[in-house]
């Protein structure tokens, strides 16, 4: 069962044990860093449950992936299955995804009343909630009011990274499975056999990924590979002088504004964790883009962005340490 999840085998067996004992839990908080498989492990158990071909409590075979359950839920079209996130709250507010920084009470109150609908077309709804570290407290506790009583045959699927912002109410009301960073091994065999890299190129690139899959396809994708391949290398290798001044020589005039483009991303995600740590790499990241794009000698902008970043680097290692 679950086949199709890469890693992750004993969230792979909690959920088949309780699925072939037909005891599940109305609430779930799927929890770990971004690009370990949460949310298609989500999908993946709404597969399941769903299976008119199936029987999850007589077979370990899983879904069957061809009933027209299986098809829609695939393809994120089951109307039984709820995508409770920013892209929804974006529709329902008719506003750009971009502006959607937390997961308002409003959200919360649409799914309410589609959890006290009858399912469409399948036995099981389910409605995923994500990022649920991002409600307000108001939509949390407007959730904590559906989880106290919890209506038959519907699962809450909560997916966050960590759960530090999540109200103990909710927490002790859900049952939480943590997945882990992936194995490097792992993404290596999925990039060869799914993305036709060669074992060197798919080692090279499961090396940078920190476990997570999404970035590993990342990597892949030339235009973001670049960058990110840059930002995972100042974060988590040990640079001499020598080597900052090598990477900085590797990065073309002309190409210098998207590196940079991309490693504010990457630093914008860990902003919203850990504001404190990455507010000061932000910073010189958009000023030096800033400088870059007044035709600032670039050589020399990006030889004090990496050696900055660098210095930054290390002093939270020494802290850590």
């Amino acid at each position: 069962m679950f086949e199709n999840i890469l890693g992750q085998q004993k969230v792979k067996q909690i959920l088949a044990s309780q699925l072939k004992r037909g005891k599940v839990p109305h609430a779930y908080i799927f929890m770990g860093q971004n690009g370990v498989g949460k949310r298609f492990t989500a999908v993946e158990f709404a597969k399941v449950l769903n299976c008119t071909t199936n029987d999850f409590t007589k077979t370990d075979t899983g879904a069957c992936g061809k009933c027209l359950n299986c098809e829609k839920t695939s393809k994120n079209i089951h109307p039984d299955l709820h995508f409770i996130d920013f892209a929804k709250q974006a529709e329902l507010e008719d506003e750009d995804l971009e502006k959607q920084k937390t997961l308002k009470i409003e959200t919360i109150r649409y799914m309410q009343k589609e959890v006290a609908t009858k399912a469409h077309e399948a036995k099981w709804k389910i409605f995923i909630v994500e990022p649920a570290e991002k409600m307000n407290a108001a939509a949390a506790n407007s959730l904590l009011k559906t989880l106290e009583e919890p209506p038959d045959n519907t699962i809450i699927i909560l997916i966050a990274r960590h759960k530090e912002t999540i109200p103990q109410t909710i927490v002790s009301r859900s049952q939480t499975l943590f997945f882990q960073p992936l194995g490097q091994n792992e993404i290596a065999s999925y990039l060869m056999l799914n993305e036709s890299l060669s074992a060197a190129k798919a080692d090279e690139i499961a090396s940078l990924a920190e476990g997570s899959i999404e970035d590993a396809l990342k990597l892949i994708n030339k235009s973001e590979s670049e960058g990110l391949a840059l930002w995972l290398k100042l974060k988590n290798e040990k640079l001499y002088i020598s080597d900052i001044l090598e990477l900085s020589r590797g990065i073309s005039k002309d190409e210098s504004v998207e590196y940079i483009d991309a490693m504010i991303a990457e630093c914008r995600k860990e902003f919203k964790l850990y504001p404190k740590n990455a507010i000061k790499s932000l910073e010189l990241l958009t000023q030096a883009r800033a400088l870059l794009l007044k035709n600032v000698n670039t050589q020399t902008v990006l030889d004090n962005l990496l050696m900055d970043l660098c210095d930054i680097k290390n002093r939270y290692r020494a802290l850590e340490i």
